[in-house]
């Protein structure tokens, strides 16, 4: 895999103070000749260029953040409508959508081209998160079950040696409910 190497600007190598007021002008639509002179009063050459990239750079890393954050929230509202869904649940399901989506949209000339032992490894990968989160449900499960079955042996061994009668009336109870 094609490892993408960092981008360093003239604006990433500024201050950390100048830097964020950078991004603040570019989040509040000054212009870049604003902002070219905004850092060539404090000591920086600059072209607008260099803003201009850095700035489309800074609007897709706001804009991705935005998307993830929306679909969190649909996530999170997702699973607050099914009880028996949880929070890891909703994003593997949002994944495993996303992933044969893409694989729907592959037109077929780039389906040829298609590296398909990563596609595999990745489907694996998904696969195997879903396996280990039932997993740890499962798991989890039998954890909760076993400690309210000691809690509830405890408390029966208590109430029959010192409440003899309620004892007999809280097993009759059970009995007459599982019946």
């Amino acid at each position: 895999m094609k490892k993408k190497n960092r981008k360093h600007s003239i604006i990433d190598g500024l201050p950390s103070d100048l830097r964020e007021a950078v991004d603040e002008m570019i989040k509040t639509d000054f212009t870049y000749h604003e902002i070219v002179e905004y850092i060539r009063k404090n000591g920086v050459e600059i072209s607008i260029s260099s803003v201009q990239r850095y700035a489309s750079n800074l609007n897709a890393t706001l804009e991705s953040l935005r998307l993830a954050q929306e679909n969190f929230r649909a996530v999170m509202e997702e699973t607050e409508k099914y009880k028996n869904l949880d929070v890891t649940d909703g994003i593997l399901r949002l994944l495993s959508n996303q992933v044969f989506q893409a694989i729907n949209n592959i037109p077929e000339e780039q389906a040829q081209n298609v590296d398909f032992e990563t596609l595999m490894k990745n489907a694996v990968a998904l696969t195997r998160a879903v396996a280990y989160k039932k997993k740890i449900d499962i798991d989890s499960k039998d954890i909760l079950e076993n400690g309210a079955d000691q809690f509830q042996s405890l408390i029966f061994e208590a109430m029959a040696d010192e409440e003899p009668e309620l004892y007999k009336r809280v097993k009759k109870f059970i009995k007459e409910k599982q019946s």
